[in-house]
């Protein structure tokens, strides 16, 4: 297969970081974006760098792909060489034919990386005209919007600009939507209806968590959402802090949607015959809300807290009996090597773990971690806390576990923490040759004195009897050998 050269397409360029089906720092079991993917159905377009195995997830036999950059297209084209109904096409979004001839519209990395440096910069909403003038009657459209202002973008660390970053910022964009409601509003004025949209965590090119506004609303799922939340990574690049933490608070207090690091949306034209969505795509499976409750998976979801919060709350209040009660109802039940983000406590008590969430077998030492992490080490002596935890759960020993520092505040936390122990070793040298010199000292005005009492005449007689003494001690000695 050869890739067909649109116009626009940019010869030495690759795109990376593109949209992938499998987080990059996070083990989960869901694939929210191939879960998506796998809901393309007729002719599909795909817009904008994706991952390979993302757009193999598409069970649509004739499949187009547009990337901007020749080296991309080269690699996608040799690779489905042999696959019939692929056509990989190159060049910038506005060279594609305005014909409407795809049933489905993908692009789940969003429209910032479909111009090129050989294409004037279109406005956001250009470049959705472009992708909607392409799409059928009925059709379905797949989008993906970054938010400038998301939890990944506030929490990233000081980077350099990237290479692709050749336009004006995404915020300077008046068009550009803010906020799910406007994107919802936006793509209503264009004719498409909203049919589910949801919230992505925890970066936009790699998320494991997409959630509706439906779900992260409800105050019965805060505790599996908080769960799920927790276990669904860490976005690529230097992080200042750990987002997780924050991403709970704002679960709580209703500002998980505004605060996303994406929205996705699958919106379609009149005349389109919806197929169920689900409400969220999440480690343990669809999450679908019926007239019972909430379904993860098939599976009721539990009401409750998240036990790594209710464990952390009860830390941070000093209140040790219930500390140690949710501490040893976890490590003697069955539950004991999952993670405490992977369970969910009831306000009866009963522990319900998730079944994505893997087994560690130094659980009791990650707990530990986070004790430190959240800036608890004063109610807790940082060099015995897993042996502390592992004694109020009755346990007699717990298996070592050091993290390696993740982030900017987990650095400087551990930089700190070596910082006192070093400092309290400098104290204790400085009283140990303190101590030693003041001995040295002693042992040396002893040494002079002894000296002094020497050169008397008294010493000098009492030096010759001890003299006289130590000979006939031997002399004695010589003779009992002989007399044996």
């Amino acid at each position: 297969m050869t890739a067909l050269l649109l116009g626009g397409e940019m010869p030495h360029w690759s795109d990376y970081s593109p949209a992938r089906g499998v987080p990059l720092r996070s083990p989960v079991r869901g694939v929210p974006l191939r879960e998506l993917a796998a809901s393309a159905h007729g002719h599909v377009l795909v817009v904008g760098p994706h991952d390979a195995e993302l757009i193999e997830a598409i069970p649509a036999r004739q499949v187009t792909v547009l990337v901007r950059g020749v080296p991309d297209a080269e690699e996608l084209a040799a690779r489905w060489a042999d696959r019939p109904g692929v056509q990989v096409c190159c060049g910038s979004l506005e060279k594609l034919a305005a014909v409407p001839a795809y049933d489905t519209v993908v692009a789940l990395d969003g429209l910032d990386r479909t111009g090129s440096t050989e294409t004037g910069d279109l406005p956001w909403s250009a470049g959705l005209a472009q992708l909607l003038a392409v799409l059928r009657p009925g059709g379905r459209l797949l989008l993906s919007v970054a938010n400038p202002v998301g939890l990944h973008a506030l929490y990233a660390g000081a980077t350099p600009p990237e290479d692709s970053a050749w336009g004006p910022p995404a915020g300077d964009d008046p068009t550009r939507p803010a906020g799910l409601d406007a994107l919802r509003e936006q793509l209503r004025s264009a004719g498409l209806e909203p049919l589910r949209d949801y919230a992505a965590y925890p970066s936009p090119q790699s998320p494991s968590v997409l959630l509706s506004e439906e779900a992260l609303t409800d105050s019965r799922l805060h505790g599996f959402l908080t769960s799920a939340l927790r276990r669904a990574g860490l976005p690529a690049g230097p992080l200042l802090a750990d987002p997780r933490p924050l991403a709970g608070g704002l679960l709580r207090h209703g500002l998980a949607v505004p605060l996303a690091p994406a929205w996705i949306v699958v919106a379609a034209r009149p005349g389109h015959h919806p197929s169920p969505l689900p409400d969220g795509l999440v480690a343990d499976g669809r999450l679908l809300r019926t007239s019972g409750g909430w379904l993860a998976d098939g599976v009721a979801v539990a009401a409750g807290d998240c036990l790594h919060d209710a464990l952390l709350a009860a830390a941070r209040s000093g209140d040790r009996p219930s500390f140690r009660a949710l501490l040893t109802t976890w490590q003697s039940g069955a539950h004991a090597a999952v993670p405490a983000e992977g369970i969910v406590v009831s306000p009866g008590g009963a522990l319900h773990a998730s079944p994505a969430a893997p087994t560690d077998p130094a659980a009791l030492s990650l707990l530990a971690s986070a004790l430190h992490d959240e800036g608890l080490s004063h109610l807790w002596p940082a060099d015995d806390t897993e042996r502390l935890l592992a004694a109020m759960a009755g346990r007699e020993e717990a298996p070592a576990h050091r993290a390696t520092p993740q982030t900017l505040r987990e650095l400087t936390a551990a930089h700190d923490r070596l910082a006192q122990r070093l400092e309290e070793a400098r104290i204790q040298l400085i009283w140990y040759e303190q101590r030693t010199a003041t001995l040295q000292a002693g042992l040396n005005r002893a040494h002079r004195i002894i000296t002094v009492l020497k050169a008397t005449p008294g010493g000098r007689a009492a030096t010759a009897v001890l003299a006289g003494a130590r000979r006939g001690k031997r002399l004695a000695s010589a003779a009992l050998r002989r007399l044996r």
